[in-house]
């Protein structure tokens, strides 16, 4: 089941997506969500598609270096993206004025189900509630350093930098899934969930002894493969299952 936050007739509404249809929503968007019968809404393409996520009330948790070589690490690195990076599907990631060198990276994103605390692996899959597409935009090189005494995350924080979207699916497994970018159309990384360091289940775990994970909270997982991305590009991601997440890049003001 796809179920999608979106705009439409000036509000801002969840539904579930079927083919071309949009759906009213039965029960929470966490608590036994389906689709009401017989209620079509309207057509896909009469909504405006928002990031699946309330950024009001949730939190973007990311895992970092989760493909590769696996080290003396117990886990993956965990860092935020601030609320302003948070875009959704077809919205424009915005190259910074200061960007020497911007990259792509795509993700399976997991969307947290439950209030998770101190959850251990062999149960982390009952607090996931489905998956999603992310892009965690970085910039690689700017123009003003930072470096030096204490670690910096700047790089990832710019405004528009973490497109979600299109849509969270439900009923798959993430840990076997397609992961690709796709750069004007043309494919330019293609890797699978299967390759990472640490599961979705140990992702989950791992990230809930630091903080407690609430539903609707997103973790990105970790990206197979980065590249440049440029003013008038237009990046793609797409997770085997969910769909396709589709910005363009522009230029900041």
């Amino acid at each position: 089941m796809n179920i999608a936050r979106f705009l439409w007739r000036d509000r801002v509404r969840w539904g579930v997506v079927e083919g071309d249809d949009v759906r009213a929503l039965r029960g929470g968007v966490f608590r036994n969500p389906r689709p009401r019968p017989g209620r079509t809404l309207c057509d896909l393409s009469a909504v405006r598609l928002l990031p699946p996520i309330d950024t009001r009330a949730n939190k973007v948790v990311a895992a970092a270096a989760n493909y590769g070589e696996r080290d003396e690490r117990d886990g993956p690195g965990i860092f935020l993206k601030q609320p302003g990076t948070v875009i959704g599907h077809n919205e424009p990631i915005v190259y910074p004025r200061i960007g020497r060198s911007v990259i792509h990276e795509a993700e399976l994103g997991i969307v947290i189900g439950r209030s998770a605390k101190h959850v251990s692996a062999s149960n982390a899959l009952d607090y996931v509630f489905g998956y999603t597409c992310v892009n965690d935009v970085s910039a690689s090189v700017l123009a003003t350093s930072d470096t030096g005494r204490g670690t910096s995350m700047r790089v990832k924080h710019f405004d528009t930098f973490c497109p979600i979207g299109p849509w969270i699916t439900t009923g798959i497994d993430g840990d076997s899934l397609g992961v690709a970018c796709r750069l004007n159309g043309e494919t330019v990384v293609h890797g699978s969930s299967g390759d990472m360091l640490w599961g979705v289940a140990e992702l989950v775990s791992w990230m809930s002894e630091v903080m407690t994970l609430h539903p609707g909270d997103v973790i990105p997982s970790g990206c197979p493969g980065v590249g440049e991305i440029a003013v008038g590009d237009t990046v793609e991601v797409e997770v085997e299952g969910v769909g396709i997440l589709r910005n363009p890049v522009v230029a900041d003001a």
